[in-house]
């Protein structure tokens, strides 16, 4: 660093940019009256303490480091999810033990002594019905002393009224039905009308075997093996033996174009290779510099 300092100052000097002995002077000014800190201005964040803390604490908090104070505030909101978390199933569970305490006297007569052995029973009926619903409605039939025959006769009968809006309701929900698949029908063939019909910059088409495969990307839209009809599309193709073979052909052919291309490229006559310049030095790129700059 002295040695491109003082080559710096030589040619400052050869050019008349700066008087002899001029630094040295204006060093020695600098030595004699030291310069004024430029005070930095640091941007303070306040923080303030969690509303858990008491007043001490909440005090001492602020004299704390600020990593400390960033520390402690994610600390205690981690705590509090977790608190309102177990107090959020407490009152759960609190609820359930309401309304276990309000029949007590029924519960125990089944059986129940406590609110788990309540919630067992209940998925212990669960299961059951998702297994065998049959045998497990009979079975709570039995127990609590109702007879199915006589079920079945209580059972209120349906009127003709009730079974027109039934059948009704049914014939809207068939048309509804009819009409959105129409219509999901219509959107699928214009979109892929658009898409056989894309072409690039100069005209050509961007899917030339659409009209080929277009069958089949319905098929594949419909089965769900695609995500859209450019997936389908691309699948079709590959699908199609003789398209296969013709994309393949392509392909081989454009790789041997490109490998023809590097070996003629290979083999043409080079020009001269430059001769590297020879590298300047510290005193020679000084010199050319200065003098770019005063011409």
């Amino acid at each position: 660093m002295s040695e491109l300092r003082d080559e710096i100052k030589r040619q400052f000097e050869a050019h008349g940019l700066i008087e002899k002995g001029a630094e040295n002077e204006t060093e020695n000014k600098e030595a004699e009256t030291p310069g004024e800190e430029t005070p930095t201005e640091t941007a303070t964040i306040v923080i303030t303490a969690p509303s858990g803390y008491t007043e001490k604490f909440a005090s001492e908090f602020k004299n704390l480091p600020q990593e400390w104070q960033v520390f402690l505030c994610e600390r205690e909101a981690e705590n509090e999810k977790v608190i309102n978390d177990y107090r959020a199933r407490a009152d759960a569970y609190n609820f359930l033990e309401f309304m276990f305490g309000a029949d007590t006297e029924r519960f125990n007569r089944r059986g129940f002594r406590t609110v788990q052995e309540w919630l067992q029973g209940l998925a212990w009926l669960d299961a059951a019905m998702d297994e065998n619903p049959a045998a497990t409605i009979a079975a709570v039939a039995a127990v609590y002393g109702v007879p199915l025959g006589e079920l079945s006769r209580a059972m209120p009968a349906v009127s003709p009224e009730m079974l027109a809006r039934i059948s009704k309701l049914e014939r809207g929900y068939h048309d509804l039905t009819f009409y959105l698949q129409q219509e999901q029908n219509r959107n699928l063939m214009q979109a892929l009308l658009m898409f056989g019909r894309q072409t690039d910059s100069e005209g050509n088409l961007l899917h030339p075997y659409f009209d080929k495969v277009s069958e089949q990307i319905v098929g594949l839209l419909n089965c769900g093996l695609a995500h859209d009809i450019d997936d389908a599309y691309q699948s079709a193709v590959w699908l199609q033996p003789a398209i296969r073979s013709e994309l393949i052909q392509k392909q081989i052919s454009s790789q041997a174009q490109e490998a023809e291309k590097a070996k003629k490229a290979a083999f043409a006559p080079k020009g001269k290779s430059e001769v590297p310049a020879r590298e300047l030095t510290l005193r020679e790129t000084l010199e050319k510099n200065m003098a770019a700059l005063m011409g």
